[in-house]
């Protein structure tokens, strides 16, 4: 069931407005917008649904606008698309820092002043759980730079949840915008991170 699922609509592979799914009938969605209304098209057009479930990952849907009224999406005619299970489920822990540099308010990035340092707990292709001393509220998007051995990434992450931890807060977050290069890039070293940790293993044996 999709209930309660994060979700993104995008039109022509672009991003267009955020919401959550309120209802999975098995036959219909019923999805309440955050931001974007006006990016959706009027009912009887074509969109792409995007999930972001917890225990599936994030799966994409071909969907028909149905009714659009306000921030209330009815939307039907559901086949998926992709899904990306099995990157979403493959995590690591970390312990690398970061710099929370921006905010992301109306589609467009202000700086934050001053920017927040910031840990990565842990991370996978679509998903990153961070810990830092300053207080964020859910729906609030960060942009960050992520270096690893391989690559130098730009990432935003969406606040989805906050609780309280020692030496202040931890988020589970999404990322978002994401390019397929990006989720490549990330999926590989959450690949080869998990690799090395089992050679470190079997040599502290």
């Amino acid at each position: 069931m999709l209930e309660g699922s994060p979700c993104t609509v995008l039109v022509d592979d672009e991003e267009v407005a955020h919401g959550t799914v309120r209802v999975d009938s098995g036959l219909s969605l019923e999805v309440r917008l955050h931001d974007g209304v006006d990016g959706v098209p009027e009912p009887g057009a074509s969109i792409v649904l995007r999930t972001f479930e917890e225990s599936r990952g994030r799966r994409d849907y071909a969907v028909v606008v149905r009714t659009r009224q306000d921030e209330l999406l009815v939307l039907d005619e559901l086949a998926l698309l992709s899904a990306y299970q099995q990157r979403a489920i493959v995590r690591v822990g970390t312990d690398l820092s970061v710099t929370l540099e921006y905010q992301v308010v109306d589609d467009r990035p202000v700086d934050l002043d001053p920017p927040i340092e910031a840990a990565i707990i842990d991370l996978s292709a679509t998903g990153v759980r961070l810990h830092c001393h300053v207080p964020l509220t859910e729906g609030q998007r960060v942009g960050f730079q992520l270096r690893t051995d391989f690559d130098d990434l730009s990432l935003v992450a969406e606040v989805l949840r906050r609780e309280e931890a020692p030496r202040g807060y931890r988020y589970g977050c999404r990322l978002v915008g994401t390019t397929q290069r990006e989720a490549d890039a990330l999926h590989r070293y959450v690949l080869s991170e998990q690799i090395a940790r089992r050679f470190r293993a079997g040599d502290d044996d």
